[in-house]
C-alpha cells in the first residue's frame, strides 16, 4: 500500500497542535530579553563566540554549566542546544548518564517551586532538551514537571508532555511496558482547564496507543476546543478506530473557522503588516491541520478496512478542487486515489 507524499508511519513533532519542535539555538534566544543597542548585542555575541571556544563542544560542560544559578547558565543552554540539534549526535541522545544529569537539575529546579518567569523558561529548556534523549530514564522527572498546577507554570507543563510524546516515539520500551504514573498524569491532564495542556496530554495518549490511553482519547472526541479534537482523532486514527471519521470531516473542511479559536483576531486598527502576520499564522495553521488529517485518514485506512471512508473520500476531493497550496493538494490527490477502490459499508457488510 503506497502512502501519500508526506505521510509517515512515523510519528513526527509537527503532528501535534501546535508543533512540538526540538530545542535550537534560536528557540533559547526568544527566552530572556536582547538588548536593544547594537552595541550591546555586538559585545555580547563576541563574549559568546569567546566563551564556546574556551569551552568546545562538551556537552558534559554544558550541562554543569545549567546547574549553576547565574545568568551564563543561558549560555550553556545555547550551547547544549545546538549540540543536540546536531543530527550527527546521535550516541549523544542514548547516554543515559548525561540525560540523568539534565534530569537532576530539572528535578532541582522542580522541588524550588518558582514560578519566577526566568526559571519557568529553564525549566521549559530543559523539558524540550529531555524530550531530545532517547532513554527511557527521563519519563519520571517530565512526568513530575507535567503535573504541576500554579497557572505561571502552563509552558512547562507543556512542554514536559510535548517531550513525554517524543520520548515515547522515540523509545518502545516506554510505550510497551505498563506506566501507571504516567497514565495517571495524562488523565488529569487531559481534565485541566487549560485547553493547551489538554491538546498537549491528546497528543501524548495517542503517541502511547495503548487500550487506557484510546479510552481516554475517545472521550476527548467531545472536547469544546478543537486542538484537543484533533489530536485526539489523529490518535485513534493510528489505531484504526472509526469514531474520528466526524472529527477528520471537521478537520479536511478548508472553510471550518474554529480552528483559529486560539488565534488572535484581525483588527481593524492594526497595521497592515500586522494584519498579515495575523493572516499568514490562520493559514499556517488550516494548512498544518489539513495535513495532520489527511496523514490521520491514511492511517485509517490501512489500520481498518471495514470502515466507510466515501465521506472522507469526498471531502478529500473537495480539497483536490479547491483553493489550497499545491502540496496539500497533491497529498489530497494521493488519499483520492488510496480511497477510489475501497468498498463502502454496504458492500462490506453483503
Amino acid at each position: 500500500m503506497s502512502q501519500p507524499a508526506g505521510a509517515s508511519d512515523t510519528l513526527s513533532p509537527d503532528d501535534a497542535l501546535p508543533p512540538v519542535e526540538p530545542p535550537s539555538a534560536g528557540f533559547i534566544l526568544q527566552l530572556f530579553v536582547v538588548p536593544a543597542v547594537i552595541v550591546g548585542i555586538i559585545v555580547l555575541v563576541w563574549l559568546s563566540f569567546t566563551w564556546l571556544a574556551q569551552m568546545g563542544s562538551n556537552p558534559e560542560k554544558y550541562i554543569e554549566g545549567l546547574s549553576r544559578n547565574n545568568e551564563a547558565r543561558w549560555q550553556s543552554a545555547a550551547a547544549l542546544a545546538d549540540v543536540l540539534n546536531n543530527k550527527s549526535n546521535v550516541a549523544l541522545k542514548q547516554d543515559e548518564k548525561l540525560a540523568g544529569r539534565l534530569a537532576d537539575i530539572l528535578d532541582g529546579e522542580l522541588k524550588t517551586g518558582s514560578t519566577d518567569e526566568k526559571l519557568v523558561a529553564l525549566r521549559v529548556f530543559l523539558c524540550r532538551a529531555l524530550g531530545e534523549f532517547q532513554v527511557a530514564e527521563v519519563v519520571p522527572v517530565l512526568v513530575r514537571a507535567s503535573d504541576r498546577r500554579d497557572p505561571k507554570e502552563i509552558a512547562a507543563r507543556r512542554a514536559a508532555l510535548e517531550a513525554l510524546a517524543i520520548v515515547a516515539s522515540n523509545v518502545p520500551q516506554v510505550r510497551d511496558t505498563t506506566q501507571a504514573e504516567l497514565m495517571r498524569t495524562l488523565r488529569t491532564a487531559a481534565e485541566d482547564d487549560e485547553p493547551v495542556i489538554r491538546s498537549a496530554a491528546a497528543f501524548t495518549l495517542g503517541v502511547l496507543g495503548s487500550d487506557d490511553a484510546n479510552r481516554q482519547l475517545a472521550s476527548m472526541l467531545r472536547d469544546a476546543h478543537p486542538d484537543v479534537r484533533y489530536n485526539a482523532a489523529t490518535g485513534m486514527a493510528r489505531r484504526g478506530d472509526e469514531r474520528v471519521v466526524p472529527v477528520l470531516l471537521e478537520m479536511l473542511d478548508p472553510e471550518e473557522m474554529l480552528v483559529v479559536v486560539n488565534e488572535k483576531e484581525l483588527d481593524p486598527n492594526d497595521n497592515e503588516a500586522g494584519k498579515r502576520d495575523i493572516q499568514l499564522a490562520r493559514e499556517s495553521k488550516r494548512a498544518l491541520i489539513i495535513a495532520n488529517a489527511l496523514r490521520a485518514v491514511h492511517a485509517l485506512h490501512v489500520k481498518n478496512s471495514t470502515v466507510d471512508m466515501a465521506p472522507v473520500r469526498a471531502a478529500a476531493q473537495r480539497l483536490v478542487d479547491g483553493n489550497i497550496p499545491e502540496e496539500l493538494r497533491f497529498q489530497a490527490t494521493q488519499i483520492v486515489k488510496e480511497l477510489q477502490d475501497r468498498p463502502t459499508r454496504v458492500e462490506v457488510e453483503r
